[in-house]
């Protein structure tokens, strides 16, 4: 069999999150399988990253030579990209990305698309403005009315969690058999380390109610410092304003983006990883935590009590008392934090990449040995 998988997210991520993470550790984790399947990696430029290291065979897709990057892949795959995969049994796409729209149509191999949520499901509270982000706006209203002519070009979906499979079920109308729940991981990078904690909270969500739960524990007495890493634009600026008008500028440090070695040490040093979501649709971040030992508290929207489980604790995000009452709790009763650093070691371990790769071989040849 012969398999193409997508990759072009890897040559043009600035800071790496959730997709960038799947397709390297899916791609890492497919190479340890034995199988006489062939992969092909297919993407724009040459790239020196890792996943280009394993040997396997790299279909390169050169643009044409127009200014703007989406019309000239838009047309590149529109044109030459067919014959250039012609000889594809299956095609899988790790995200939806626009400009290969057209292949969608126009190649003849099998697809698999995986979805995390983010592209073709918006919920109502995170659906763009236009006038804060007008690209993602026109985006969204271009896949909402192109999505039902090329649902049906798409021979196997894959949703991260059961939570996303039920939402492209209700929302998208995709037919529950013709989708398949691949769980992501953590990297085996993220694990225990023999260190010191710092006193400090770290959560990765910088909106203005982690700074009210930050200034209500500290009326509780909490002297932690809380370290905020992200370099996520929603709610960043008003998180700041807060701080400031709360006289907490000396207890809040803003580190934005950081490395997954940086990342690692922090979940270490930290006494607890306290994440604000109002919409999730798998969460790798809470899996990284509960792998280094640092206990977590989160919301319970989404996948998250499908990802957590009873390893962290879950509340509602509009309880901000509840919140900082689960936070103190945690902080102040050392065997609360030991028993929740146990179980989040154990919960995290129900998570891999090489279950992941495993599930989505058997994804493949399933479309493959399939009539359709």
């Amino acid at each position: 069999m012969e398999i193409g998988i997508t990759t072009d997210i890897i040559d043009s991520t600035k800071y790496p999150k959730g997709v960038f993470y799947y397709v390297r550790y899916l791609i890492k984790n497919i190479s340890k399988i034995q199988s006489n399947h062939n992969f092909h990696l297919i993407h724009y430029h040459q790239n020196q990253d890792s996943i280009y290291q394993l040997g396997f065979d790299e279909i390169l897709l050169k643009p044409y030579p127009i200014p703007v990057p989406t019309v000239s892949k838009l047309l590149t795959n529109y044109i030459k990209s067919p014959a250039l995969l012609k000889n594809l049994d299956i095609i899988h796409f790790p995200e939806f990305r626009l400009p290969w729209f057209p292949l969608f149509f126009r190649s003849s191999a099998k697809k698999v698309l995986t979805l995390h949520g983010g592209r073709l499901w918006v919920p109502p509270q995170s659906k763009p403005k236009i006038y804060r982000k007008p690209k993602a706006w026109m985006l969204t209203k271009f896949l909402a009315l192109t999505f039902p002519l090329m649902k049906d070009k798409i021979d196997m979906y894959i949703a991260v969690s059961h939570f996303l499979k039920w939402e492209m079920m209700e929302n998208l109308k995709i037919p529950e058999e013709k989708i398949k729940v691949i769980h992501l991981a953590s990297d085996e990078k993220f694990k225990p380390q023999k260190t010191e904690k710092e006193g400090i909270i770290i959560s990765d969500t910088p909106i203005p109610e982690l700074i009210e739960i930050y200034y209500k524990l500290g009326k509780k007495g909490i002297k932690h410092k809380l370290v905020i890493f992200s370099m996520r634009e929603y709610g960043y600026e008003n998180a700041k304003e807060m701080v400031k008008k709360l006289g907490l500028e000396k207890e809040v440090i803003f580190a934005g983006y950081v490395s997954d070695d940086e990342l690692v040490k922090l979940y270490n040093t930290a006494d607890l990883y306290l994440r604000l979501p109002l919409v999730e649709t798998f969460g790798i971040p809470p899996l990284e935590a509960m792998a280094c030992g640092c206990p977590v508290v989160t919301t319970n929207v989404g996948s998250l009590p499908e990802v957590v489980g009873d390893a962290g604790i879950l509340k509602n995000p509009d309880d901000i008392d509840g919140i900082v009452k689960a936070v103190h709790e945690v902080l102040m009763n050392e065997g609360v934090r030991e028993d929740m650093i146990k179980r989040g070691l154990e919960r995290a371990k129900m998570f891999s990449w090489e279950k992941t790769a495993k599930e989505t071989m058997k994804v493949y040849e399933e479309v493959y040995n399939s009539n359709s």
